[in-house]
This record gives C-alpha cells, sequence and structure tokens, in this order.
C-alpha cells in the first residue's frame, strides 16, 4: 500500500504571496479527458477509420511516454524516473503539436491503422484555439489583479492555440509563458525556475494554480512554489505526491483566500 507523503513545508501563509500564475487547459480552459476523448473519436470519425475507440483513446493517451520529450530517458517501456523528468538535464524540446502527431502514429501503428497523425494534430491545436474559458475564469482574474498580485500564466502548450485561446476568453496576464516560448515542459524545475524569474519572485512568493497533480502540483512544488490545486472531477489526489496547500472546485475559491499583497 502506497504510504502518503510527509509534508514537511511550512504552513501556507497568504500574506507571503506576490504572484498567482495559472496553468491554461483543464484549469482557465474548459478542455479536460472527456474532451480529449471526444476530438479522438471525431478525428477517427472523419478519417473513416473504425476501430474500438476507448481501447484507441486508452492508447493514444499512454503513448504520450513515447511520443513526449523524455521518450529517450525510458528504460525499455518503463516511464522515466521521475526525478529525472523533474530535476535532470532538459531534453531536446519538440512542439506540443508534434507530440501529439507522434502519439496518433505510435496508436494508429499499434492497430496497424492507417492515419494521418499529422491531420489529427492539427485537428487537436484548432480545438484547442477556440476553447472556452471556465465561468469564473475571468473575474476571478481580474479580481486579484486588483487586488495587487502580479498574474501570470504558465501553460504546456504551443504558443499559436495558447494565445489564440486567452484572445478568444479576454484574460489579461503581466507574464505569458509558455513550454515553447521556454523550450521546457512541466514538470521539470527549469520552466517553474523561468516563471519565478520573470516574475521576479521567490519560488515561496508565487502561488501556482493547476490541475495536474503531477505537472501543475508537484512540478511546481519541487520548484518552492507554493500550489493550489483545482480539483475538477472526482479522481482523489495521489497519495504518492505531497498534498497542496490549497485545494479548490471552483477558481472563484481562491478569492477569500488571497485577500491581498500587503501595503
Amino acid at each position: 500500500m502506497t504510504q502518503p507523503v510527509e509534508d514537511a513545508r511550512p504552513p501556507f501563509d497568504a500574506s507571503t504571496i506576490r504572484a498567482v500564475a495559472f496553468d491554461g487547459y483543464g484549469t482557465l480552459f474548459n478542455f479536460v479527458n472527456r474532451d480529449f476523448h471526444f476530438a479522438v473519436t471525431t478525428i477517427l470519425a472523419e478519417q473513416g477509420i473504425e476501430t474500438d475507440i476507448d481501447a484507441f483513446f486508452q492508447t493514444w493517451v499512454s503513448s504520450y511516454s513515447k511520443a513526449g520529450v523524455w521518450a529517450d530517458a525510458r528504460v525499455g517501456d518503463e516511464r522515466p524516473d521521475p526525478n529525472h523528468v523533474l530535476n535532470g538535464p532538459l531534453p531536446d524540446w519538440h512542439s506540443t503539436r508534434e507530440i501529439w502527431r507522434r502519439q496518433f502514429n505510435v496508436a494508429f501503428e499499434h492497430y496497424g491503422l492507417t492515419g494521418d497523425g499529422a491531420a489529427a494534430a492539427d485537428y487537436l491545436r484548432a480545438q484547442l484555439s477556440h476553447v472556452d474559458a471556465y465561468p469564473d475564469a475571468h473575474d476571478t482574474i481580474e479580481e486579484l489583479a486588483r487586488r495587487g498580485y502580479l498574474m501570470a500564466l504558465l501553460s504546456n502548450a504551443d504558443e499559436d492555440f495558447l494565445q489564440s485561446a486567452l484572445s478568444r476568453a479576454r484574460l489579461r496576464f503581466s507574464i505569458i509563458q509558455s513550454s515553447e516560448s521556454i523550450r521546457a515542459y512541466k514538470p521539470h524545475r527549469a520552466i517553474f525556475a523561468a516563471l519565478c524569474a520573470r516574475a521576479s519572485c521567490e519560488p515561496n512568493e508565487v502561488l501556482y494554480v493547476g490541475d495536474s497533480a503531477n505537472a501543475d502540483v508537484s512540478g511546481a512544488q519541487n520548484a518552492g512554489l507554493r500550489t493550489a490545486w483545482v480539483r475538477r472531477d472526482e479522481r482523489p489526489y495521489p497519495e504518492r505526491i505531497a498534498p497542496p496547500d490549497l485545494t479548490i472546485d471552483q477558481l472563484a475559491e481562491l478569492l477569500p483566500m488571497l485577500p491581498g499583497v500587503p501595503a
């Protein structure tokens, strides 16, 4: 049985927070696992491919370890060592769109299917360019900015579809950084360190808000940031990861927890 991780950090103190940074998809933008499943279903239909959709989708998801930037760090079919992904040498970068293309090609090959991975990746890119923000995202960001917090966005995303989604949702940030702009992916320490440097803040002065326990909470904690986990579904928080400082179900729940930057 997995033992819960001990939390050695000092208690969360909102008065120390100077900047609030958000993950993008699944946190600010309403695009989660079920939406990826629907998108993959549509892609297969448009390409005239008949297969077990649920099985194909699971293979597509699991093929990230083969298609992502840490593929060369795997040992056989095993996932890379978590510490390597958090703190190891940065691998060669390639775009999220390229990762998707490779994922589709892995899944097509696995099932002996003939499909167009590039067209599939472009479909996803278009979907994430036009996705809606969660209803409370805009007003929460505006109010936190009014209270004096430096507002930032840090997302594993390509610049083109991320900037399109931000513009469509009218979300304003003082700092916008993507995996493409930094040439690194969460949960690696480097991407969070770059955020703190850009914000001119110590890591413990930044609250990072995200829906992924691994990429967002674990990654930010490892780099010394404080964390808020957005619980978007009923899946329990992983016991192997130290708990976040804050747990919320809606972004607006941050407002009573963050009264403002002290004068």
